[in-house]
């Protein structure tokens, strides 16, 4: 379920013009692991301008992805992408 949704992120964070990091790996990873259990977690930055999502493995133990999302208001001539 995590993989599925994940991997609608990319394009509608690019069609509301929202700048991502490690979005696209990201999927790519949650994808090798599509039927497995997975813990998420949820970090954002002190200033609150960065929201970060942590995929784990089923322990907890393992972080297997991480990508993160600005906030910011959406552009209307797309977005920008950054990698890690």
């Amino acid at each position: 379920m995590v993989a599925g949704i994940a991997a609608t992120r990319p394009r509608r964070s690019l069609k509301i013009g929202l700048t991502t990091l490690g979005l696209e790996k990201t999927v790519e990873i949650l994808a090798h692991h599509r039927d497995r259990q997975l813990r998420t977690g949820i970090i954002d930055a002190a200033d609150r301008s960065w929201h970060f999502t942590l995929y784990f493995d089923a322990t907890g133990t393992e972080l297997l992805a991480c990508s993160g999302v600005k906030r910011e208001p959406p552009s209307k001539a797309g977005g920008q992408k950054l990698q890690l």
